[in-house]
């Protein structure tokens, strides 16, 4: 769930990078500086959408956080550049061109550097509350059809979005759920 939000956000910031590279490019602006500056102002468009769609914040305090965030960015920056380069100069693919290729390319480094260095691994708590109220809609008119019908419905366990991944289904953390554990030990 949580790539696809991504997935969204990366759109979003997709159009405001490929947006921004072309009006720079009309403007007869070079393409490697055409590409970074517009990879930079995707950049504070996805870290907005990032935190408020994706990302739980605060893993971290926020000043790192965000030398974190610009860490991972300067990576994606250096990747998104060297691939533009490479596509538009040595194999002589048209700019506009090049850049579309390079932003998924480097989408997949956002994500992974974003989810593993910077945010929490969990989705935001809006997101999360909503995603909780869809599903008890969801079993409400899954209920209102049983009655209607009479007919059993068949339906999946309810999937706890709040678990962290470290604990079990019990909520109780694995290490609290050891063999060792409640045994009497003799020294």
């Amino acid at each position: 769930m949580q790539f696809l939000l991504y997935l969204i956000v990366g759109g979003l910031s997709f159009f405001v990078d490929i947006g921004i590279f072309v009006l720079l490019r009309m403007a007869e602006m070079p393409v490697i500086p055409a590409s970074i500056v517009s990879f930079i102002a995707a950049t504070g468009a996805n870290y907005a959408l990032s935190t408020i769609l994706a990302f739980q914040g605060g893993r971290f305090r926020r000043h790192i956080e965000l030398v974190r965030f610009l860490i991972v960015v300067l990576i994606g920056l250096a990747l998104n550049t060297a691939l533009v380069w490479l596509f538009a100069y040595p194999f002589g693919i048209e700019p506009t061109l090049a850049k579309i290729i390079a932003v998924p390319m480097v989408l997949v480094w956002n994500y992974l550097g974003r989810r593993l260095l910077v945010f929490h691994d969990r989705l935001p708590t809006p997101i999360l509350k909503r995603l909780s109220l869809v599903r008890r809609r969801r079993r409400a008119a899954v209920a209102t059809r049983v009655a209607d019908t009479g007919k059993p419905a068949v339906e999946k366990p309810p999937i706890d979005l709040t678990r962290q991944p470290h604990q079990r289904a019990s909520g109780w953390p694995r290490s609290m759920m050891s063999s060792s554990a409640g045994r009497n030990r003799s020294f």
